[in-house]
């Protein structure tokens, strides 16, 4: 609330006592404006002090649900072989939990010329980081040959894992499936198709076992 107090014009002096009255006026207002922003201050002082601090979260707890282990079965250091060619051995990967275990972390070092580009002197170094986002597992890829790929999925059906291209990537969608054999040993199939048609068709199939 604003208080506007004018001066009364030269011609139309008030008389002594009246005088005398405003100012005992304005002077009960002043302090009971100040009065009221003491209040005011010290109510908002208080109710500051009186709001908990929001509680820690326990140490190593962030990422310590069962939705956060469901990659965990892909850890490991892996002898990559490809199933399309004769079970030839292809590659490493080295999988690991990095960030208190809020991160898998995929390390793709290719032996043979699959996925390599035409043209490219070297071959594939891929990467890829996984993370569960408290709804879905989102996974980011990079590589030497083709670029970067965003992925979001998560267990379906009895496969562990089922990832599929949030965009699609030069005009296809990419699918990956990796199902745990008995063995231990991981089996990746991937998948690709026109953007947009779910027309699916098989063009890697990737077993991992444990290099032991």
């Amino acid at each position: 609330m604003i208080i506007s107090i004018r001066p009364l014009a030269r011609s139309a002096r008030a008389p002594r006592g009246a005088r005398a009255g405003r100012v005992a006026l304005a002077a009960l207002v002043s302090a009971a404006l100040f009065a009221c922003s003491c209040t005011t201050a010290g109510a908002a002082v208080s109710a500051a002090a009186s709001v908990d601090p929001a509680p820690a979260a326990p140490a190593g707890a962030l990422c310590e649900t069962a939705a956060h282990h469901q990659f965990d079965f892909w850890v490991g250091d892996w002898q990559v072989f490809d199933t399309l060619d004769h079970d030839a051995l292809v590659g490493y990967d080295h999988v690991v939990k990095e960030a208190d275990g809020c991160i898998v972390q995929q390390n793709l070092q290719m032996l043979s010329d699959l996925y390599r580009r035409p043209g490219v002197p070297y071959r594939m170094f891929g990467l890829s980081v996984n993370r569960f986002d408290g709804e879905r597992w989102l996974e980011l890829w990079a590589d030497n040959q083709w670029g970067a790929i965003a992925l979001a999925g998560g267990p379906e059906d009895h496969y562990a894992m089922v990832l599929k291209t949030i965009t699609p990537s030069r005009g296809r969608d990419l699918r990956l499936v990796w199902e745990v054999r008995a063995d231990g040993s991981v089996e990746i199939y991937q998948y690709i198709a026109p953007a947009g048609s779910g027309k699916w068709e098989k063009y890697g199939d990737l077993l991992y076992r444990r290099n032991r």
